[in-house]
């Protein structure tokens, strides 16, 4: 296990095994007094610089937990992978957009 700082350290220690019982944000917040944005930084760090695998339920019951199994792997995955196509989306139509165009049709509808 590589050298965490003390924030790290904690939220990793409340981290349960497995899907079935996540740990959601609000025990993080009242045990670690740290907010749900604060919270989602430390697991990306987790997750992204030490390479740990965490994952997150976001259907009842929600929470974090550490990953065991494939299917756990695969469950932890799609939604970020549905985001992540989501926001592309969202980039390449906002790059497509022609701002002249739409700004010469908004006075001229105003």
């Amino acid at each position: 296990m590589p050298k965490l700082n003390e924030l790290q350290q904690a939220v990793y220690n409340l981290l349960p095994k497995g899907a079935e019982r996540p740990r959601p944000a609000s025990e993080f917040k009242t045990l670690l007094d740290i907010d749900k944005r604060a919270l989602s930084v430390v697991v990306n760090d987790l997750i992204v610089k030490y390479h740990i695998p965490i994952g997150s339920s976001r259907n009842d019951p929600t929470g974090y937990y550490l990953i065991e199994t494939l299917e756990e792997l695969q469950n932890a995955v799609r939604p970020l992978s549905r985001q992540a196509n989501a926001e592309l989306k969202r980039v390449d139509t906002l790059l497509q957009i022609d701002l002249t165009d739409f700004w010469a049709k908004e006075e001229a509808d105003a």
